[in-house]
């Protein structure tokens, strides 16, 4: 072999192995962003899902403390929200939607509130239907971050 191939073939050898360098960097970052967006995407969907679903709930137990009925239709809504969390949620998060599902049938089932004893049970602090669910969304979207 010619010697004055030497340098040529080390300049191509350098010049590949940038070139592939910098190809795979680049190629590990986009991979990166993606996922990341995917991430966030899912979050915003999830953060939204929790929003409707807590809207939903204080709606209807509202509802629940002041009518009486073996009517189910309003809950339908309700349950469609926890059939979303089914296929998207950690296990807390569906169980916790599912006792703030049955605690507002039980407040269907139950007796008429006044405002009176509305405002008793506040005071009292038994008011706190949401909490359980709240902290549960909380903890599954600070996993879903990193």
């Amino acid at each position: 072999m010619n010697p004055a191939y030497i340098p040529a073939f080390s300049a191509l050898a350098g010049a590949i192995i940038g070139s592939m360098t910098a190809l795979s960097t680049t190629w590990l970052t986009q991979r990166a962003q993606f996922h990341n967006a995917v991430r966030q995407k899912e979050r915003e969907k999830l953060e939204a899902l929790y929003s409707d679903f807590i809207d939903e709930a204080a709606r209807l137990y509202g509802d629940a403390l002041t009518h009486q009925t073996e009517d189910v239709t309003n809950m339908i809504r309700l349950y469609a929200l926890i059939g979303h969390m089914r296929v998207m949620s950690a296990r807390p998060v569906i169980s916790a939607a599912e006792r703030i599902e049955g605690r507002i049938l039980e407040a269907y089932l139950g007796p008429n509130r006044s405002l009176h004893d509305v405002t008793e049970t506040v005071r009292k602090g038994d008011l706190n239907l949401l909490t359980e669910f709240s902290e549960a969304c909380r903890d599954d979207l600070s996993t879903r971050t990193r």
